[in-house]
């Protein structure tokens, strides 16, 4: 994205204020399960959160360190308030990304920094990095950006190690919301460090449906007026979680007669479904081909952004009255990691307050940095579209790893898809 296009979205938001309470957030979804529509499963595997590939993941050698002091231009860390690290650093990193998620040049003031070489792959869904890391074997990568509930289950399946945030000066940055509480990192030993962070819910385009206004209830996903109109995502959790939310339960509820009755109200909503797809979710509501629509906060956005003209868009975004599922996307340094000092001082950079803000003003993403917030866009801080209110945010859920209830889902899911 170039810099036209940065500077239209912060006019955009300086003169919109709100696009539906319950927030607009971000750009392109980045969670959930997947990019494809082939079975949705954003548990990620099996009922133990393993998933994809056999690949066995040895150890492999570490990268030569030295010192950074010797490497690195000063002047490049003094502009941007980076720290003189006290551990030596690797000369080369790996990184495993999500596409277009930070601004072009991000990178290489790191290199300059630091005098470090990187190299960015990227993917474009967890199930697909994580089978690549199960497949290859971890050591393929430095550092890598996993999903909540991808946290867990990598954590399970022994492809991450843990964070040594002695070596990460700015942590302290984080809020503590997101730094102290993350069920999706529950062990005592911290593997994440949060980057940004959404949600999904109810988007809308007001020329196909007119009538749906203010913050509809999940009710609106099974109203009979909207059918063969209707979309709900190709993802088991999220979709699951939905018809959970409706109810009343917890999207991560492990009691079967819960999952049971969810699994029955989303066979009863078949009938008045368009489909089921994660992919093109904006396209779809920018065409007038599906309205309502479940979807992440993201694909609302892009079409929202599309569809502007004159100070307004026919698209809405919300979080229904009842919640759905906030997500946080994460940096994660794998088990077998060959530059594991330069994918902490990687990390340490993006918590930088000056870099986070520069990375949130190109996304629009909300950032869990506090510190960052002084150099973000007062409009993005001030949007309740990109800042959900407490209110929203107290009905939100993660997605989290369920064990063994997961065969449960999975059989609900199959019934589903199938009836």
């Amino acid at each position: 994205m170039n810099s036209e296009d940065n500077s239209t979205r912060r006019t955009f938001l300086k003169v919109t204020g709100t696009v539906g309470v319950g927030g607009i957030t971000g750009l392109a979804g980045c969670t959930g399960g997947g990019d494809s529509d082939s079975g949705g499963d954003s548990s990620g595997g099996d009922s133990n959160g393993g998933g994809g590939g056999g690949g066995e993941d040895t150890t492999e050698e570490q990268n030569t360190a030295t010192p950074q002091e010797d490497r690195g231009d000063a002047s490049v860390r003094e502009e941007y308030g980076l720290p003189e690290l006290d551990y030596p650093l690797e000369e080369t990193l790996n990184v495993f990304q999500w596409t277009d998620y930070w601004p072009s040049g991000t990178v290489e003031i790191f290199e300059k920094a630091y005098g470090v070489d990187v190299s960015v792959s990227n993917y474009a869904s967890n199930e697909e990095m994580f089978n690549k890391l199960k497949a290859g074997g971890s050591g393929q990568f430095d550092l890598t950006f996993p999903s909540d509930y991808m946290v867990s289950i990598m954590q399970s399946q022994d492809l991450l190690q843990p964070l040594d945030t002695g070596k990460l000066t700015h942590w302290d940055n984080l809020e503590p919301m997101w730094k102290d509480d993350a069920p999706y990192d529950p062990t005592d030993d911290r593997y994440s460090a949060p980057y940004f962070w959404g949600t999904s819910g109810v988007a809308w385009n007001s020329e196909m449906t007119p009538d749906i206004e203010g913050t509809p209830s999940w009710e609106v996903m099974w109203d009979e007026k909207y059918q063969g109109q209707i979309t709900m995502l190709n993802d088991m959790r999220e979709t699951i979680g939905a018809a959970l939310k409706y109810l009343g339960y917890s999207l991560n509820t492990t009691d079967e007669a819960e999952i049971e009755e969810a699994k029955q109200l989303l066979i009863d909503q078949k009938p008045l479904l368009l489909t089921y797809s994660s992919v093109s979710r904006a396209a779809a509501l920018q065409n007038q081909e599906a309205s309502p629509l479940h979807c992440w906060s993201g694909d609302a956005f892009v079409a929202y952004w599309e569809l502007y003209e004159d100070d307004s868009s026919p698209i809405n975004y919300v979080v229904p009255q009842e919640g759905g599922v906030v997500w946080v996307d994460t940096a994660a340094i794998t088990k077998n990691a060959k530059s594991p000092n330069a994918a902490h001082a990687f990390i340490n950079f993006l918590l930088n307050a000056k870099m986070n803000a520069e990375i949130a003003n190109y996304l629009y993403y909300p950032t869990p940095n506090g510190a960052a917030k002084e150099f973000v866009d007062e409009a993005a801080l001030n949007n309740p579209s990109i800042y959900p209110p407490e209110d929203v945010f107290e009905k939100l859920e993660f997605i989290e790893n369920i064990g063994q209830a997961t065969k449960l889902y999975s059989e609900a899911w199959t019934e589903i898809k199938n009836a």
